[in-house]
């Protein structure tokens, strides 16, 4: 290629677990018109997922390398400096973060749309913004429960409304899928086809 020529932004993002090398061929174009052909070549070695936190040892390549995702983008941040907290559930209101930031959604909404989200809680933008898109709707008498734990079933409603208010293809699953589990028959209504 020519000596000036320079890719100034490339972002790459393995499949969670790959290893190996990868290359990406490329025809670039000069100031002055004139084109150059080159090569990106990226190396991605095993098991270099997620050294910063020192509780994910005993986790797949792919599960590490999922949470190395998901610090790197901003979504979460773990429990510490070094520890992810892999085992422990999930507020409410920390779950509506995630998916706001995971999303890149915008702020918008009323400053205080449920009783007991207060505009000045840390998630109160997400969850408002989230509400407003139709992604959460609370769990009835003008509350969101914020603290309580989410259940995987309404985590699942959040991902697929939050998917669709993008306009990204988020059908229903077959329900009959759902019978491949013990409990499947235990999936409130509401949540079958997000969880199909």
């Amino acid at each position: 290629g020519s000596g000036n020529s320079l890719i100034s932004d490339l972002t790459f993002v393995p499949r969670a677990g790959f290893s190996g090398t990868v290359t990406i061929p490329y025809t670039g174009t000069n100031s002055n018109k004139s084109t150059f052909d080159g090569e990106v070549v990226i190396t991605v070695s095993p098991g270099s997922y997620s050294s910063r936190f020192t509780d994910l040892g005993g986790y797949t390549d792919q599960q590490r390398a999922a949470v190395e995702y998901i610090y790197e983008n901003g979504i979460t941040v773990g429990i510490s400096s070094n520890e992810y907290g892999p085992e422990l559930a999930i507020t409410r209101g920390d779950f509506a973060v995630m998916v706001y930031k995971a999303f890149n959604f915008s702020p918008s909404g009323n400053s205080w749309v449920f009783n007991d989200v207060p505009p000045n809680a840390y998630y109160a933008q997400a969850v408002n913004t989230l509400y407003e898109r139709g992604v959460v709707s609370g769990v009835g008498n003008g509350d969101y429960a914020p603290t309580a734990n989410v259940a995987r079933e309404d985590a699942m409603c959040m991902v697929q409304r939050a998917m669709r208010s993008v306009g990204w293809s988020a059908s229903d699953g077959s329900y009959s899928s759902l019978s491949a589990y013990s409990d499947g028959s235990s999936v409130s209504g509401y949540a079958q086809g997000a969880m199909s």
